[in-house]
């Protein structure tokens, strides 16, 4: 039987001299990850280092040309970047090397078209790519002539060819904006058909740590894989909490307590505005939870960068960790199973309000049952703030 053959790419990434090397070699692991998510064989990685950004290639012509022929005989057609490239510069790379040059962020909206489902999802990640496109259509129809002009203008130079585009671009970005808009308010609609008293909580967090794995272990519903992106719409399930009485105080009632909790679009560094903006609504169910699960894959190397990302991530849509509408959240170390014990106890002395988990076994799933009980619904008990909530310092000049 053949074997499906995929594409083959070269991921890059610029160092700058201010820049340490093992960051970039972490960025660019993940930046293989995305690419086989998106159905790429990685052939091999490369740090191009060089004291400044050329204004036409980013990188160095030099040092690209090299590359190209490096990899030409090995079957190589892609060109992925790290790093967030101007419409220009794609265009001469793509020139000089001869290869497709994809950016981190037109990588990512790759993987979103391919992920994407339901009709909001769909439109979502269309609205992200125009918005992408738009300012980047210069130079793309250079090759057309000006259209002729209309009746009466004898001469008239007319409408370039990308002058249509833009404006069929941006024709397509309001149609999509008035659907999502309408889509919105039946998402709002929804929220409030829901049973009056159930709290809502929302699994946030960096993408691939566990989420759907955690909603499933709460729920009995969920389809994890290990993806990243894997989860694009929001799915939300109605989770057992236990009963509240205690036996032995004779306090609480009989009643069995429930929640949802909704799965929601992981996050990742340098996730594209586009992509937040577009997917407003969606992060709406995590902006109106009554409460945050903050799941984070213990056993990553890059644990402390993810949570940095998400605790910046969350302020940026809107989710403050302190003052009068703060949300309670709760930090969930999932997957504690691939650590040794030393290891554990170094997390739980820089995370020491979190809970150790591990969602497929089963592992603090009471932990975090209890504490949404005794939480929701209710204001967040005080409680100090973890270095990955906070924004960063701001140096002095």
């Amino acid at each position: 039987m053949d074997e499906t053959v995929l594409p083959r790419c070269l991921l890059v990434a610029r160092q700058g001299p201010e820049d340490r090397e093992d960051p970039i070699q972490d960025h660019l692991l993940e930046l293989a990850e995305l690419a086989r998510s998106c159905g790429f064989e990685v052939l091999a990685r490369r740090v191009l280092r060089r004291s400044e950004i050329a204004s036409k290639t980013f990188y160095g012509s030099g040092q690209l040309e090299a590359l190209a022929g490096e990899v030409a005989r090995q079957g190589v057609r892609h060109l992925i970047c790290d790093d967030e490239l101007r419409g220009s510069q794609v265009n001469a790379i793509e020139k000089l090397t001869g290869l497709i040059c994809l950016d981190r962020t037109g990588l990512i909206l790759s993987i979103f078209e391919q992920r994407a489902q339901t009709r909001e999802a769909k439109a979502q990640v269309e609205l992200a790519r125009c918005e992408y496109e738009l300012p980047r259509l210069k130079g793309a129809w250079t090759h057309l002539e000006r259209q002729g002009g209309g009746v009466g203008l004898r001469g008239g130079p007319g409408e370039t060819q990308i002058e249509v585009d833009r404006r069929m671009i941006r024709t397509r970005i309001s149609q999509l904006k008035r659907e999502l808009a309408h889509l919105e308010q039946v998402r709002e609609t929804q929220r409030q058909g829901r049973p009056k008293g159930l709290p809502r909580v929302a699994l946030v967090g960096y993408t691939n740590a566990g989420k759907t794995s955690l909603l499933k272990a709460l729920t009995g519903e969920g389809e994890p894989r290990d993806l990243l992106f894997a989860t694009l719409d929001t799915t939300t399930r109605k989770a057992w909490l236990g009963q509240d009485f205690n036996p032995e105080t004779g306090e609480g009632g009989a009643e069995p307590k429930h929640c949802l909790v909704a799965d929601t679009v992981g996050f990742i560094r340098k996730l594209p505005h586009q992509l937040v903006a577009a997917f407003r609504s969606t992060l709406g169910e995590v902006r109106t939870a009554d409460a945050l699960l903050v799941v984070a894959d213990a056993a990553h190397p890059d644990l402390e960068e993810h949570l940095k990302v998400v605790g910046a991530t969350l302020r940026d849509i809107g989710c403050e960790p302190e003052g009068i509408d703060a949300q309670p959240r709760l930090l969930v170390l999932n997957q504690v199973d691939r650590l040794h014990r030393p290891q554990k106890l170094d997390l739980r002395k820089r995370h020491p309000g979190a809970v150790q988990a591990c969602a497929i076994q089963g592992a603090g799933l009471d932990e975090i049952r209890l504490w949404m009980r005794a939480l929701i619904p209710g204001p967040p008990k005080p409680r100090v703030l973890e270095d990955w909530e906070l924004p960063e310092p701001v140096l002095a000049p």
